[in-house]
């Protein structure tokens, strides 16, 4: 089999929709890192401008803005990890790696993940 074969082979592998899916969860992702980031911190200097009287309000404002911002890069990464596993199974469980291996049945690997999900 020769280089162009092999490669054609392979590309018949790639399941194109969970890869589609997972890019479009990762710009999802960014999105939402970079609009609720923003969004945070113009809500904390309009309060500070407009809304807060002493310094003590301020500072617990500020504080609960900072672990609000917390939560979000943590939801974020949780996602994150989730669109890797899913694209994982994705690659694991297409027919086209039953044909690779000659048998039409799924991986060990694409088993487990499967379960997992």
């Amino acid at each position: 089999m020769g280089c162009f074969e092999c490669c054609i082979k392979c590309l018949g592998g790639v399941p194109y929709a969970s890869l589609l899916a997972t890019i479009l969860c990762f710009s999802g992702v960014a999105l939402f890192c970079g609009c609720g980031h923003v969004a945070l911190t113009k809500v904390e200097s309009i309060v500070e401008m407009y809304f807060s009287n002493t310094l003590n309000d301020h500072a617990l404002l500020t504080d609960v803005i900072q672990m609000m911002q917390y939560v979000i890069y943590g939801v974020a990464s949780f996602f994150f990890l989730y669109g890797i596993i899913l694209l994982a199974e994705g690659f694991y469980t297409t027919s086209a790696v039953k044909e690779i291996h000659g048998e039409f049945k799924t991986t060990v690997c694409g088993r487990c993940i499967s379960g997992m999900v």
